[in-house]
């Protein structure tokens, strides 16, 4: 394994034939990885009708595989190791294809993974010749909603349906919202059904007019019935929050299951008549990973942040805290890094502070760090800080939280937004994160950590621990960002787009036959195991919509 730096001062191993890397191709690989932080592999891969092109996969593959050195997952002579265990924190593998000879001739340090060898013969990212003429008035919408992701636990997901709602039914130009999905809407989100124009649909009668449009805020998935899209709504809109679960293996039980999800993303990216992201980031993922999308019926619309504020009610959660104390607020998914944030901490501690750590967010059935955490607290000596470790915290001890924290440590390494540093700002506290995709795009701030360096974060962390300029720089970074962003703002983007995919040609499915919606639902039956996972009276109500 040999060794070069990038001209941004990042140490690339490189297992392969060195020779092979000639000063063009270490410029141009090392640019890459300067590109974004979350590329943890470069490989060299030949493809005749490609001089030099970048393209993402699910592992390293190539004649020459070049990997970053960083502290969340450190390069290792096992590659096929080292890869699973960077694609578990979410961080990305890209090829660069090249046709020149010597690659050609070379031999493969890296087969491809089944599961790229799987999606090269999938042709799911194909569509066909939009048709249909636009019966719909934009100024006069009538909309479905679907809100199967509100679940027991009010999360940064389920934000986006309960912000946006009220925001939505406010325009003028929309004559009624109903809801479908759920028997029920959880406690934190039954004022939804409070304004006049939006309805909670429980019998088979609320399921017979055909509304203009249905909305999915969230990515359609095995939970979301899509079967009877076309039949609720005449043009179908999805949001995608993030391609997270679509790049980690770990989400899914087994990897028929991670190429089924895969396969489906793509598919309703294809079926339906628009996509909205809630960043350019998303966006330019599902291109990416979606080469036949017509750009023209998607696009990246930034969630508001107006709902967080500074009065926001507080209730101190049940734990007994007598020091300072930093805060990781999160659920334990391993992208979220709660164990290096815990290392983090550790060596703020060595550097003489004094300060707690507090721990708060659900535990994961899959994809969690929770081993990883457990195994630093059990060796935990240093008595100038003890770590909290709090299950899922209500909205207002959430609040309390986020208001009496000294700073946030938010190390996560993949996101479609993160509202925890705005949180954070509105109620008086400082956060740091690494720079990268939409932390980047929505904040602006470039003088946070740019990766996932223990001692970059351990330095920042310090910093707005003991500079109140630089902590009140950051907040006051962050506060500006909220106050530009409403949900308002947001709702009427989203209409806007509402009402130009109204006036567009319906797009009914992909080239591949199985990408409609009765496709889709039988895809999502099988990734569910058994049905898709809708409450019990809503199939119910749904098969009787059918038969009617």
């Amino acid at each position: 394994m040999t060794e070069f730096t990038t001209r941004k001062g990042a140490k690339i191993h490189v297992v392969g034939d060195p020779a092979l890397l000639t000063m063009d191709r270490i410029q141009i690989i090392g640019d890459r990885f300067d590109s974004d932080p979350r590329i943890a592999s470069v490989s060299v891969h030949y493809h005749p009708e490609h001089d030099s092109t970048f393209l993402r996969a699910t592992a390293p593959a190539g004649v020459v595989v070049a990997i970053a050195n960083n502290d969340l997952v450190a390069a290792n002579e096992d590659v096929e190791l080292w890869a699973t265990q960077a694609s578990e924190r979410g961080l990305w593998h890209d090829w660069w294809l090249t046709n020149t000879r010597d690659i050609k001739t070379a031999p493969m340090v890296r087969e491809p993974s089944p599961m790229d060898l799987q999606e090269r013969e999938d042709p799911s990212g194909s569509h066909f010749e939009a048709f249909n003429k636009p019966t719909i008035d934009p100024n006069n919408l009538t909309l479905t909603i679907d809100v199967t992701w509100l679940g027991p636990h009010e999360t940064g997901a389920q934000v986006l349906t309960t912000a946006a709602i009220p925001a939505i039914a406010n325009q003028p130009s929309i004559a009624s919202i109903r809801l479908i999905g759920l028997d029920e809407l959880p406690a934190y989100a039954a004022h939804l059904t409070d304004h006049s124009k939006v309805s909670l649909a429980t019998t088979p009668e609320q399921f017979e007019a055909q509304t203009d449009v249905i909305w999915y805020p969230n990515q359609i998935d095995q939970r979301v019935d899509i079967s009877q899209a076309r039949k609720l709504g005449r043009r179908v809109i999805t949001t995608y929050l993030d391609l997270i679960a679509y790049d980690i293996p770990r989400y899914h039980g087994s990897l028929q299951s991670w190429a089924d999800y895969r396969a489906m993303q793509r598919r309703i990216a294809l079926s339906v008549d628009g996509i909205t992201t809630i960043s350019k980031d998303v966006a330019k993922r599902l291109y990416e990973e979606t080469p036949r999308l017509d750009h023209k019926r998607i696009q990246a619309i930034p969630l508001g942040l107006d709902h967080i504020a500074a009065n926001t009610a507080m209730s101190k959660p049940n734990v007994k805290l007598t020091r300072p104390f930093i805060l990781v607020l999160g659920n334990d998914f391993q992208h979220k890094n709660r164990d290096f944030a815990i290392s983090v901490w550790q060596r703020v501690l060595q550097e003489g502070i004094t300060v707690d750590l507090v721990l708060a967010g659900l535990h994961v059935k899959g994809s969690s760090s929770r081993d990883a955490e457990n195994e630093l607290i059990k060796g935990h000596v240093d008595l100038r800080g003890s770590i909290h470790t709090l299950g899922h915290v209500s909205s207002e001890e959430r609040a309390w939280l986020l208001a009496n924290a000294e700073a946030v440590l938010y190390p996560s390494s993949a996101e479609g937004f993160g509202f925890v540093p705005y949180e954070a700002a509105i109620l008086g506290t400082p956060a740091t994160f690494t720079t990268f995709g939409p932390l980047t795009e929505i904040s602006g701030i470039s003088d946070a950590p740019s990766s996932w360096e223990i001692d970059t974060y351990v330095d920042e962390l310090i910093a707005l621990l003991q500079d109140s300029t630089k902590a009140e720089k950051r907040r006051d970074q962050l506060r500006q960002v909220v106050n530009e962003s409403s949900w308002t703002l947001f709702s009427q983007e989203l209409i806007e787009f509402f009402g130009k995919i109204s006036l567009s040609p319906t797009v009914y499915m992909s080239a591949n036959g199985t990408a409609g919606p009765e496709g889709l639902a039988t895809v999502a039956a099988r990734l569910s195991g058994k049905s898709m996972r809708a409450s019990n009276k809503f199939r119910r109500i749904a098969r009787g919509f059918r038969n009617s």
